[in-house]
């Protein structure tokens, strides 16, 4: 078995470079570091390339740092072929510039490359990243995306003061933290917050008074619903977070509704259900209605009932006055 016991200069700095871009990309840290190359290789390849490991979304993946910039793509596809003959892991090539043609030859032979500063081509791993899609847009947006409100719905609600990072929101939310990083641009681009970096970690900062900043981008709150579905099944009260109008009853003067409501993330609904015997009626009785959310409602609740704001972001331009106004109640739930 070959190692990198002696990483030249160069490719030392070239890992250096792709830990870096692609910590900014997933804004996360990012650990590039030398690793045994596959066994039984040729001598060749062990000579053209430099090994390295690294976990990119919780994949370790395959390094390989192109030490000839003169090889062709033909070739480099070639000789990840081999590569991947033998390793166990996702391969990705390293290289520190290339053409757009040879990006596109790349591309058209299925093979994952980063190239710094100007993209990461991983369709295994769901990236295909150019520089163009991280420019920040200089508009403000019409709405808050799903993941800047949970974000700032976290940040109102005080429910965990100390997360300020991607990967710490990530966790609490339920997201990736590359998603939680696009949050951070949405929210700094409409003048809630700002964004420092310690070390290479990003930190959200919000801007004011939490009550004042809820009036601010009143006009830009979603309602988190995105469908409805009427439910039977064997166990008429299921694990799930109460919601709607039931939850607004829960927390207001509102009378209950006649079908009880209950709330989960829309990527989880047909597991969930499928795991529990409930299927949607069309015909039947229903047992309860399930309000399907662009976001985990889980974690922004307290409790067992839907957190007010969500709530607040659903029912306060509702067309029956009294579900508005009970929507208004809402506010006095949160810990401001």
């Amino acid at each position: 078995m070959l190692y990198n016991d002696d990483p030249t200069p160069k490719s030392q700095r070239l890992a250096g470079q792709i830990a870096s871009y692609v910590g900014q990309i997933l804004h996360t840290t990012i650990r590039v570091e030398p690793e045994s190359a596959p066994p039984d290789l040729p001598v060749f390849l062990t000579r053209a390339y430099s090994f390295y490991s690294v976990d990119i979304v919780g994949r370790m993946c395959l390094l390989m740092l192109v030490n000839d910039l003169a090889d062709t793509p033909g070739n480099i596809a070639k000789h990840v072929r081999l590569v991947e003959a033998q390793a166990i892991q996702p391969v990705i090539i390293g290289i520190s510039a290339l053409s757009a043609r040879d990006r596109s030859r790349l591309i058209g032979q299925g093979v994952s490359f980063i190239v710094p500063g100007n993209q990461f081509y991983a369709p295994e791993l769901g990236m295909d990243l150019r520089e163009h899609f991280r420019t920040q847009k200089s508009e403000t947006p019409d709405s808050l995306s799903p993941a800047a409100q949970a974000v700032f719905f976290h940040y109102v609600l005080r429910r965990n003061e100390a997360a300020t990072t991607p990967s710490e929101l990530a966790g609490d939310l339920n997201y990736s933290p590359m998603s939680i990083g696009r949050a951070f641009d949405d929210l700094v681009a409409i003048g809630l917050a700002v964004t420092e970096k310690y070390g290479r970690e990003r930190h959200l900062h919000f801007r004011g008074d939490r009550r004042e900043m809820l009036e601010s981008v009143r006009s830009l709150l979603q309602s988190p619903v995105r469908s409805r579905k009427l439910v039977w099944g064997p166990h008429p009260r299921p694990p799930m977070l109460l919601g709607g109008e039931s939850a607004l009853s829960e927390l207001t003067d509102l009378s209950p509704p006649k079908l009880e409501v209950f709330v989960i993330a829309a990527i989880e609904w047909k597991g969930f259900a499928a795991g529990h015997e409930y299927r949607e009626s069309h015909f039947e009785e229903p047992d309860f209605a399930v309000e399907t959310w662009s976001y985990d409602p889980a974690g922004l609740a307290d409790g067992q009932i839907a957190d007010p704001l969500s709530l607040y972001a659903q029912f306060r331009d509702h067309e029956d006055e009294r579900v508005a106004m009970a929507a208004e109640q809402l506010l006095e739930h949160v810990p401001w």
